[in-house]
């Protein structure tokens, strides 16, 4: 039986509690032993360890020896440098334990009669050998000294039985008396004793002071064992019969200390080892497997991921061309996803997708599959349809679903999703180009009003490829400078004096020629080209200002749109002061246009916008005023200037219900003291009504159209009287 449990990690280890205890335990016998041998003659009486229990109780000491130096000298753990010497100490000490085994009062004549004093030598010899051994592997332990060659090591151990078999055998007269009949032993064999103990409570302080160490199991084993030898060496001070029953207690507890020496061999060298690989296998599997689960399943949600959907979409299609069948893939995406993160943090949006890949599960057929694609993204493979039109129920049931309320913190939520849709195989003969095709459908739904879904059709490539032209041109068209700015006064409606003038952006292609704003607007905003762009707009728009200003042109004030994108993203106020400082033009000369729709989203960090650029004393309006839906709820809030009046509402000025509109909008200003401008003016009838309803402003091509800047002049010239 083991006496140190092996240690199956660092973590989990207990063999010092143990291994104290039965020291302790051997303590308590010897002084039991001690004081009872007065009573039972435990000292002098020599029947207590007759010969064949001496035989018995050597041999098996020296089997264990044996295996100490059988583990330990194939023991190849550098962490244990001190395993060779080890090894080679205990050779030679099974080596004279068997010597001494021969050599014992009783034995037949090994070239010289057995006697008391005959083994004692070979004992004493193996008992320091011991002792300075443990001693040396204390030290060597400590102070990581530099080991010494193996081959020398055995050399040595061998060579020193061999010298002291032949002093003992051939020349014992050379050898101290150890034991005298009759009388006990020596003075010189008790102070060898002590001696020993000595040198084994030396390392076993230095074991005490280091088994804080990495290894602790090494150190508290050895230091167990050294404190066993110690209580062994006690017994062999105190006999004075070979054969009493210290002798006998002395031998035993050299028999424990040798097992708790080889118990911590084996452990380090061969069974840890052991318990350390397969724990580093256990951890490479676990490993494998999570590896594997992330190959296959999303991380946050649990649901498959587009590795898994797209194995099983290969096995849908192969049956659906088996059965002429169908398969659809819906691409589903939140709207304003972005918004909701911005507003309640990542882990309210990370509980929202968790949240919404339940109930989707819960609407969705038994042989659906859903899959998460990322960020706020997921991807359904409906297999076994009969036809295209076998997904739209359950793409009904879907957005029926999740249009309930979320309750994500005790927060109540509405989202709306927008998917697309492919069928297979007509729309696609694999999984990569339908997960295409159905994306392509998810942006049209959202084109078309988000909360909605759209099924893929050829058009959406040609389209697609269309617009992934446009952003490849809208990205070389700064570098090579092909846009350019026009500009559309504005007038004051009672004076008919100048007030400023729109910065409208214009784009010359080479090959594609003059492209229309509505076309490239949007897709710069979709990629977020309009960020880089309209900083050049800002500074192109100052400048020309600043250059008005000096040759004495009657523009007051330069109006520049500025995109949601750009408003939202937090560096707007550095890009003006910026311009404003390169170009020297004032503050209060320069106005931006931002949209209503703009100023919805992320209400408080708008207003942070807001206040800031106020702060740098530019102009700010609301462009194309009253086609949002929620201005109104925050206007006062806003620091803007004035309310530009969209040209839809101006338009339709003749009719009732156009006039009650602009009416309202230009009453409702006036009330918060904010300036009005009114877009689109025609003709001068509709200039004339506007001038009567309490418009300040106008702007339109009964004025001036957008001219470049070089023509602005002509076209004040140009003004109806």
């Amino acid at each position: 039986m083991s006496l140190l449990p092996s240690p199956r990690s660092s973590a989990v280890r207990q063999p010092w509690p143990l291994a104290s205890s039965l020291v302790i335990a051997l303590a308590a016998l010897l002084v039991l032993v001690w004081l009872l041998s007065s009573l039972a003659d435990l000292n002098g009486s020599p029947v207590w360890f007759p010969l064949p229990l001496h035989i018995a109780v050597e041999t098996f000491s020296i089997v264990v020896a044996a295996l100490v130096f059988a583990v330990a000298w194939h023991s190849q753990q550098p962490v244990h440098r001190s395993n060779p010497l080890l090894a080679c100490a205990f050779l030679a000490i099974a080596l004279l334990d068997l010597a001494h085994m021969l050599s014992y009062r009783g034995m037949p004549v090994w070239v010289t009669p057995a006697s008391a004093e005959k083994a004692i030598a070979f004992w004493l010899v193996s008992r320091v050998l011991l002792a300075l051994t443990v001693l040396a592997v204390a030290c060597r332990l400590c102070h990581r000294s530099i080991a010494l060659p193996r081959v020398l090591l055995l050399s040595s151990s061998l060579g020193l039985v061999v010298l002291v078999v032949y002093l003992q055998l051939f020349q014992p007269q050379l050898w101290p008396r150890t034991f005298i009949d009759g009388e006990g032993l020596t003075r010189f064999k008790v102070q060898m004793e002590w001696l020993i103990i000595s040198l084994f409570a030396l390392a076993a302080w230095v074991f005490w002071r280091a088994r804080e160490v990495a290894d602790r199991d090494y150190f508290e084993g050895m230091l167990a064992a050294t404190l066993v030898s110690i209580l062994a060496e006690l017994c062999f001070t105190a006999y004075s019969s070979v054969n009493s029953f210290y002798s006998l207690l002395g031998h035993l507890y050299k028999i424990v200390s040798y097992g708790f020496i080889y118990q911590v061999v084996f452990v380090s060298s061969v069974r840890a080892p052991y318990a350390r690989l397969a724990i580093e296998m256990g951890e490479r599997i676990a490993a494998q497997q999570r590896a594997d689960y992330m190959a296959h399943f999303d991380s946050l949600t649990g649901l498959p991921n587009l590795t898994q959907l797209e194995e099983r979409t290969r096995q849908a299609m192969a049956s659906a061309f088996k059965l002429k069948g169908a398969v659809a893939v819906l691409y589903v995406d939140l709207d304003h996803f972005k918004m909701v993160n911005d507003s309640f943090g990542r882990t309210f949006g990370d509980q929202l997708l968790c949240t919404t890949s339940v109930r989707l599960q819960q609407v969705l057929p038994d042989s659906a599959m859903l899959a998460r694609a990322g960020g706020d993204e997921f991807v359904v493979l409906l297999a076994d349809l009969e036809n295209a039109e076998g997904a739209s129920a359950v793409i009904q049931l879907v957005l029926d679903e999740l249009a309930e309320p979320f309750m994500i913190a005790r927060q109540q939520i509405v989202v709306s999703i927008s998917i697309g849709v492919a069928v297979g195989p007509n729309d696609g003969m694999d999984f990569p180009c339908l997960l295409r095709n159905a994306e392509m459908a998810m942006y049209k739904a959202k084109e078309a009003g988000r909360r909605t879904w759209c099924y893929y059709n050829a058009a959406l490539d040609t389209e697609m490829r269309g617009r992934l032209y446009l952003i490849n041109g809208l990205r070389l068209a700064l570098e090579r400078e092909e846009f350019f700015l026009e500009y559309q006064l504005q007038l004051d409606l009672a004076s008919g004096r100048v007030v400023g003038a729109e910065a409208l952006l214009r784009w010359q292609h080479p090959q594609w020629g003059l492209v229309a704003p509505g076309q490239f607007i949007p897709a710069a905003e979709q990629s977020g080209l309009i960020v880089d762009i309209g900083e050049w707009i800002i500074l192109e728009a100052c400048r020309q200002a600043a250059s008005w200003q000096a040759e004495k042109l009657n523009i007051p004030r330069v109006a520049v749109n500025v995109a949601a994108m750009q408003l939202h993203q937090g560096s707007l106020e550095q890009t003006v002061a910026a311009a404003l400082a390169q170009t020297g033009l004032p503050a209060s000369s320069l106005e931006l246009e931002l949209t209503e729709s703009s100023l919805v989203d992320n209400t408080e960090q708008v207003m942070i916008a807001l206040a800031g650029l106020k702060a740098l004393g530019v102009t700010l309006s609301i462009d194309d005023f009253g086609t949002g839906y929620s201005c109104l709820a925050y206007l006062r809030r806003l620091s803007v200037d004035t309310l530009k009046i969209d040209r839809s509402f101006v338009s339709d000025l003749p009719n009732e219900d156009g006039h009650a509109i602009v009416a309202a909008i230009i009453h409702m200003a006036e009330s918060l003291g904010l300036n009005t401008l009114a877009e689109g003016v025609e003709d001068e009838a509709t200039a004339v009504e506007l001038r009567r309803l309490g418009c300040r402003q106008a702007q339109g091509f009964f004025y001036a159209r957008p001219v470049p800047a070089s023509a602005l002049p002509a076209a004040i010239a140009s003004l109806p009287v």
